[in-house]
């Protein structure tokens, strides 16, 4: 059996002044392992998928052209080679693709897997498993005692953390001046107005002031969504006690349905903690609703709502 009956004679190439990428990007769409090496039609090597560096390989393709990672060193053969001496030639100069040549010109290519698939048909020489393996690792390689290909270091990439925002979690405001009103949609969580009202109980600046930083915690979050809040404290059985201590919170919320929560306790401190939670939720179910609600059905409601 000879080269001729076994060889592909589609054989793809690539210049050598092509960058390295080209080349690989040429093999994963061919799904072939081997690229004859072309300088003005000559062959001049052959670069093989380890020698572009494989899978991982894209760092040592960066930048590098074909010529400075091929196997510059061709050996080749006739098209009436026979077999044996072709997997003589590879197993001896230990490479795993042979370039088919008349006249100086490729008209076909062989590789390792070729050869072994013929010579298991023809029952003839057969090479051992370390063989086989070696047929498959570039000349570059240490193994061989080459010199491997020095690759370029990818760049290393600073991490740049982005700016917390801080806002988020601030006290709410007790009121704000006209210069300074709600703009919907671009208003941290400081500028959002809490108007606090009583009914029956007094309540200190210490508690007024805790409510607006548990809100800040709470809501603070979702403040480009919110207009104000309202918070709504009373005695509901005044003397007679009981759990009567209530407090309301209200959540006007932009483009979309207030949310309103209400909460009542033996004691204001529990009726105030367990209202705001409340609303946090609320909030929190009210504005993913908004979002996953479908667009077409909300064009529908703006223009039935926008009709006479």
């Amino acid at each position: 059996m000879q080269l001729a009956e076994i060889m592909n004679p589609r054989v793809v190439t690539v210049e050598a002044s092509a960058p390295a990428s080209v080349a690989w990007t040429l093999m994963r769409r061919r799904r072939i392992r081997h690229l004859v090496v072309l300088d003005a039609l000559e062959v001049v090597g052959v670069v093989s998928e380890r020698d572009l560096g494989g899978r991982s390989g894209g760092a040592a393709r960066r930048g590098r052209t074909v010529r400075s990672l091929m196997t510059p060193d061709i050996v080749s053969a006739a098209p009436d080679t026979p077999l044996g001496e072709a997997a003589d030639l590879m197993r001896r100069c230990l490479i795993g693709s042979l370039p088919v040549l008349v006249d100086g010109r490729v008209v076909g290519i062989v590789t390792a897997t070729d050869v072994l698939d013929a010579m298991e048909r023809s029952d003839g020489l057969r090479l051992s498993q370390a063989e086989r393996g070696l047929l498959r690792v570039p000349a570059s390689s240490k193994r061989l005692g080459g010199t491997p290909v020095p690759r370029s270091e990818a760049p290393v990439r600073k991490r740049t953390r982005r700016a917390a925002n801080r806002t988020k979690r601030e006290p709410l405001a007790s009121e704000l001046p006209k210069t300074a009103k709600r703009t919907r949609g671009r208003t941290e969580a400081p500028l959002v107005p809490v108007a606090i009202r009583v009914a029956g109980v007094d309540v200190s600046d210490d508690v007024r002031a805790d409510i607006r930083r548990k809100l800040g915690r709470q809501i603070g979050k979702f403040a480009l969504s919110i207009e104000r809040v309202t918070v709504r404290l009373s005695d509901v059985n005044g003397p007679r006690g009981g759990m009567d201590q209530q407090c309301q919170v209200k959540v006007v919320l932009s483009g979309a349905p207030s949310v309103v929560v209400e909460s009542q306790s033996a004691t204001m401190h529990a009726a105030i903690a367990s209202a705001i939670a409340g609303v946090a939720r609320a909030v929190r179910k009210r504005l993913q609703r908004q979002r996953t609600r479908p667009r077409h059905r909300a064009r529908s409601e703006e223009t039935t709502g926008a009709r006479p």
